[in-house]
């Protein structure tokens, strides 16, 4: 089970034939329809269930997932709040400039003189862009919008992202 990566969360249920609304954990929610299967883990259980997927539909910001055997709202209410999860096999690889959330939590943010500035606790999402949530040593929490114009730079191996920072930012 050490390789299950989370893709996304489920949401609530959408009509009554037991879509899910899922929030994917990438920028890229089209990756969805590639997967034949999924594993839906809660947090207060330590087991996950596997699922084959029937239908997997980007829809705004989210996906619709059909999955194989949730036929009624009842049966799809008992997944909501569940973690959306594959191997890490079957994750992909992201298109260059695009990361996986869960790559990037953790990660130290420094400025463009090499000062830390924090640590990657969160990505927000939202229909013009992501947001960096950064907690600093000094347990002070701000946002950084994930755009060029401030991350300069983003070395996966170094667990680094680089910052332009302007007045007023943080």
């Amino acid at each position: 089970m050490d390789d299950l990566v989370l893709i996304g969360t489920v949401k609530k249920v959408r009509g009554i034939k037991g879509d899910l609304k899922v929030q994917p954990m990438s920028d890229i929610p089209g990756r969805f329809s590639e997967l034949s299967e999924v594993l839906i883990k809660f947090k207060q259980s330590a087991g996950v269930e596997g699922y084959k997927v029937e239908k997997a539909e980007p829809v705004n910001d989210y996906v619709v997932l059909k999955l194989k055997g949730i036929d009624s709202f009842d049966s799809a209410a008992s997944l909501v709040g569940g973690e959306v999860m594959v191997h890490d096999s079957q994750r992909g690889v992201p298109e260059p400039g695009s990361y996986f959330v869960d790559s990037l939590i953790g990660m130290h943010v420094t400025d463009s003189e090499g000062s830390e500035v924090g640590v990657v606790e969160d990505l927000l999402s939202n229909f013009t862009q992501s947001i960096l949530v950064i907690r600093s040593d000094n347990g002070r929490e701000f946002q950084i919008p994930f755009v060029s114009a401030f991350v300069k730079d983003v070395d996966l191996d170094a667990k680094k992202i680089r910052v332009e920072l302007i007045e007023g930012l943080i």
